[in-house]
């Protein structure tokens, strides 16, 4: 489950879980949503103090990953296939993916 708002005239294009992505040496596995506005990363928030409780079993509730981290396309200067995908963001910031479909529904929404 996820629990992200839309900004007004913002539509979900897509959510993938279990993308691997990597920024410099720090890389790891996460959900990714893109919108027609934003790409979103998504994760579990390891401070929510329901999670203590429900591991605990004390109690029972749905968890929902959250916005840990967002880029507006409209900051996207590139994206290109070397051996990942790797996303220019500014001169400074690039980070990398390996999904082909999340590729190309980014280069839609980028035209």
């Amino acid at each position: 489950m996820y629990n992200f708002e839309l900004k007004d005239h913002e539509e979900p294009i897509d959510v993938f879980d279990d993308i691997w992505v990597r920024q410099e040496d720090n890389e790891k596995r996460t959900s990714v949503a893109l919108t027609n506005q934003r790409l979103l990363f998504l994760g579990y928030d390891k401070f929510d103090c329901k999670e203590t409780l429900r591991i605990a079993r004390n109690i029972d509730y749905l968890r929902c990953k959250e916005i840990y981290y967002q880029i507006n396309l409209e900051e996207i200067i590139n994206i290109e296939k070397l051996e990942n995908y790797i996303v220019h963001v500014s001169d400074s910031v690039t980070f990398e993916f390996d999904n082909d479909e999340l590729f190309h529904l980014i280069l839609e929404q980028l035209k």
